[in-house]
């Protein structure tokens, strides 16, 4: 039951976090860069997270990904499938790429290559500060850089909805697919379908004798090797709380899509996220 109390406490929490992501957004957040209108070819769209289930979704359901727009992320253009499922959106806010070399010769230099169709590359807008990626980028005609904030934004939903739906900021993006499906409902989409999003960390992340934290992480695109074992520089409980700031980032993206009329299914299977409308196909 909530009491006066909670509901007091709740409202001071909520202008405590509208009060401080306002002043995150004067500070970090940079004029948008307006979507180009004719990258987005459909009225549906799947955004497509690199979970291992991704796989199964290419090799058995790739009937499900004709006629929508395809938003891939991170390191799918090293996938040995990424030119079979040719996506014409693209998301990569992880300022890894761009602070670490390995990183940004990896993907960009996959995306120079293989990309022979209209893209739209969303990066952060902190990377205009970085030239690494843009000998890479800037050689290839067929793709378009968008440049995103993705400044956390929290608060009252009166707040944060307006700054989310102008691309001010978004809710607190611990994972990659938070970014790409607001990006996904910032555009001309009415339906949003969530493939590869398994988010199955819970079960993934452990900890070895000497007391070290580390998860063995699995990619569609890694599909013939061995899981790759992340040991994580932070104790178990900050990996954790981690997790719980992403589901819970979910559920905002969630109401928002609500409040804007629009629609979020998990084609998932065994999907961990709990915030959206799950939907066979």
């Amino acid at each position: 039951m909530t009491t006066f109390w909670d509901k007091a406490q709740k409202t001071v929490d909520n202008l405590v976090q509208t009060s401080l992501s306002l002043v995150k957004i004067v500070l970090f957040s940079r004029k948008p860069t307006t979507i180009p209108a004719d990258f987005t070819q459909n009225r549906e769209i799947v955004v497509l997270g690199n979970g291992p289930s991704l796989l199964k979704t290419i090799g058995e359901k790739s009937y499900f990904l004709e006629n929508k727009d395809l938003l891939a992320v991170n390191f799918a253009a090293t996938s040995d499938y990424f030119q079979q499922i040719r996506p014409n959106l693209y998301v990569a806010v992880d300022m890894a790429f761009f602070q670490n070399e390995e990183y940004c010769e990896r993907l960009f230099s996959n995306l120079a290559k293989k990309v022979e169709w209209p893209l739209l590359l969303f990066l952060p807008a902190k990377a205009k500060k970085y030239s690494n990626w843009q000998k890479y980028i800037f050689g290839n005609s067929q793709i378009q850089v968008c440049f995103v904030n993705i400044t956390p934004v929290v608060g009252f939903s009166w707040f944060t909805h307006r700054f989310y739906a102008n691309g001010w900021g978004m809710p607190r993006p611990r994972n990659v697919l938070i970014p790409a499906i607001m990006q996904a409902l910032r555009m001309n989409y009415a339906t949003v379908y969530v493939a590869g999003a398994d988010h199955s960390w819970p079960r993934q992340v452990a900890v070895d004798d000497e007391n070290r934290v580390y998860e063995d992480l699995r990619h569609f695109y890694s599909e013939n090797e061995p899981p790759n074992r992340h040991y994580f520089t932070k104790r178990l409980d900050e990996i954790l709380e981690s997790m719980v700031v992403a589901f819970r980032s979910y559920h905002i993206v969630e109401a928002f899509s609500r409040s804007i009329g629009k629609k979020i299914f998990n084609i998932t299977e065994g999907s961990y996220i709990d915030a959206f409308e799950r939907k066979k196909i």
